[in-house]
């Protein structure tokens, strides 16, 4: 039988479960309940203690209540019987309380995939799940590959017991070299608090919809349990200054030397046209190397610190989940995004922390997606393309159901990313 959870019973449950994810979580069902979402925890009682369970978030969409169990449920989707008898026990549960439809998206990968997005023969357990679903009458919404869903159905995720410098080797090359750069540019990564947020909002406010105050409640909410935490890259002018100096010195000298040995006489014209290459890449490094010393100079009389990006994530079990970020795109060419992303899978490393959820991904891998830049970004962390199972529909009214997807070009508009 159904049974209604208490929010401890719940969270002790959902912590040992396979399927966990902080979506599954009261701290998040605490969050919604601040931004339009009623949440309701109910367990499945088979006679031998709660096998199963589920936050459902319920909400009213013009005059009907619609819920959604975000990665959910928790229950062994391979216990087919299971999964039918908790689904039927269930669906009489949400018939009594009045609610029209539920969408859930298990947290399941459909297919195995590699860095490259190619799917790994026999790892197709997603699949099987997918088919059982439909047949105890769940509606598929479909394999999308862009943002459709309500969460994102693809994913970049990083799995790693190594330590942090054979993490770091893993990295692309392209990603590694950024990170180095980040780091001679007096890019610093440090731990913000509750006083910065207004200063990470600003930095991601165009990113997403969700006004400040949602950030405030989840921090108040998920820090009471050390859960929230929000990190900032900022350049130390000073080392910006001075490191630039350094290498404009250490070019300039480079430089002199590639002119002197030019001026001799050489009679191999591979070594000449090597030694030409080397001059003409010397001289672009050293115009950079200028650059950044007249911009160093202005940031260095201007201000010590300049906070140039953001990135908040959720701490959850063996797991860090990347949410939203932002950078002041003035300064996109320091690489923050790359630093702070290793510096807080360094950190977390060291601490034990094994799986990094780097978030959203679409499943379109071909250069005419717009999109196509999240993934390739995502990708020099040596991060693993998931693809989710996606949503399903449990229809527990048919005719208010239908009504419903009457209006859901209005509905659209309100149910978000959330």
């Amino acid at each position: 039988m159904i049974v209604e959870l208490g929010r401890r019973e719940f969270d002790e449950f959902a912590f040992n479960h396979p399927y966990r994810s902080f979506y599954q979580t009261s701290q998040y069902g605490t969050l919604m309940s601040k931004h339009g979402y009623r949440p309701i925890y109910v367990g499945y009682d088979d006679g031998d203690g709660v096998c199963a369970a589920a936050l459902i978030l319920i909400k009213n969409q013009f005059g009907m209540n619609m819920g959604y169990s975000p990665r959910g449920y928790l229950i062994d989707f391979n216990d087919y019987r299971l999964v039918d008898d908790f689904t039927a026990h269930l669906k009489d549960y949400l018939q009594k309380k009045g609610i029209v439809c539920l969408i859930i998206d298990p947290h399941i990968t459909h297919l195995e995939r590699d860095t490259e997005g190619t799917p790994i023969d026999g790892k197709q357990n997603g699949v099987n799940i997918s088919e059982s679903l439909k047949r105890i009458g769940y509606e598929h919404r479909g394999f999308n590959l862009y943002f459709e869903n309500l969460k994102p159905r693809w994913n970049m995720v990083l799995k790693t017991d190594s330590s942090p410098i054979n993490v770091f080797n893993s990295f692309d090359k392209r990603t590694r070299t950024k990170i180095r750069n980040s780091l001679r540019k007096g890019v610093e990564v440090y731990k913000g608090s509750k006083q910065d947020l207004k200063i990470f909002y600003q930095l991601t406010n165009k990113k997403h919809y969700r006004k400040y105050d949602y950030y405030l409640d989840m921090y108040d909410i998920f820090s009471q349990f050390n859960m929230f935490d929000v990190y900032f890259a900022r350049i130390n002018t000073e080392t910006f200054l001075k490191n630039s100096k350094l290498l404009f010195e250490h070019e300039t000298q480079k430089n002199n030397e590639l002119s002197d040995k030019l001026q001799k006489p050489i009679k191999d014209p591979d070594e000449r046209n090597r030694l030409l290459n080397k001059k003409l890449e010397s001289d672009k490094l050293l115009n950079s190397y200028k650059n950044d010393i007249i911009f160093g100079t202005k940031l260095y009389r201007d201000a010590k610190y300049v906070i140039i990006a953001a990135n908040a994530i959720i701490k959850y079990g063996n797991e860090v989940f990347f949410l939203i970020d932002g950078i002041n795109q003035k300064f996109k060419h320091f690489n923050p995004n790359h630093l702070l992303k290793w510096k807080i899978i360094e950190e977390y490393r060291n601490q034990g922390y094994t799986k990094f959820h780097l978030n959203g991904i679409t499943g379109d891998f071909t250069n005419k997606n717009k999109f196509l830049g999240l993934y390739t970004f995502k990708k020099g962390f040596n991060a693993r393309v998931t693809e989710y199972i996606g949503e399903f529909s449990l229809i527990i009214n048919k005719a208010k159901y239908g009504l419903y997807k009457s209006f859901k070009p209005f509905i659209n508009s309100k149910l978000r990313k959330d």
